[in-house]
């Protein structure tokens, strides 16, 4: 593993560890950071039409980001060249990204057992559900938990998957469009977990945690980038 790498693993782990040692031994965290969304009896950044429209396409973006990913990973193999700039490996690279981070990890199996209750279904937000912290296994959600947040984990996987895309082409724009382009890839995980913890969705250790978890499993896949002798 290039030395590069290892300190970007070494990183995540870090920070992995950093936050998880923060929301399970004071979960209360969780709890005052969701209560500054927290107005009257809901949470009003949840009924706000222009930023709910916006979080939804952000979602269909993700998954066409997804798609495009699936059908050049095919067309790539099929056709045994580099498409769009990229090599096969680089599809295969993006698609994997998705399919063990979003796919199996967050969905297939934390938002599936791990049952965490919504923040807006807890009783300290006026639901009728109990407030469990992070990594515990609740029995207070039986489906679509909160635990950890499946819009960040795929937000996380399009800014990997289009970054890589940016980067193949990155010679072929100004440089003032490519910092902008970067800048707006860079934010979307940030601005997708922020609505998620606003609008009473998730509580910030599911958005951060997600985003650090996809973020992993790219670091650990990277050796797929490397070319074939």
């Amino acid at each position: 593993m290039p030395l590069n790498n290892r300190k970007v693993l070494f990183g995540l782990l870090g920070l992995i560890a950093a936050c998880s040692i923060i929301f399970v031994v004071w979960p209360s965290v969780d709890l005052q950071i969701t209560g500054w969304f927290f107005k009257g009896a809901g949470f009003p950044i949840a009924h706000n039409g222009p930023i709910e429209a916006f979080r939804l396409l952000l979602w269909d973006a993700s998954l066409v980001v997804l798609a495009l990913f699936l059908v050049m990973t095919l067309a790539s193999a099929i056709l045994r060249r580099p498409l769009l700039r990229l090599p096969l490996r680089t599809w295969a690279y993006g698609l994997t990204i998705y399919l063990l981070g979003p796919g199996i990890l967050v969905n297939g199996i934390l938002k599936a057992y791990w049952g965490r209750a919504r923040p807006f279904s807890v009783s300290d937000f006026g639901g009728d559900r109990l407030f469990s912290r992070a990594y515990t296994i609740s029995d207070q959600c039986s489906a679509n938990c909160s635990f950890v947040s499946g819009e960040v984990a795929g937000s996380t996987a399009m800014a990997i998957g289009l970054w890589l895309i940016l980067s193949a082409w990155r010679d072929t724009m100004p440089k003032a469009i490519h910092a902008l382009l970067a800048a707006m890839i860079v934010a979307m995980p940030f601005v997708t977990g922020l609505q998620r913890v606003a609008a009473g969705n998730h509580f910030a250790s599911d958005a951060i945690l997600a985003g650090l978890f996809v973020a992993l499993i790219a670091a650990l896949l990277r050796p797929m980038l490397r070319p074939r002798p």
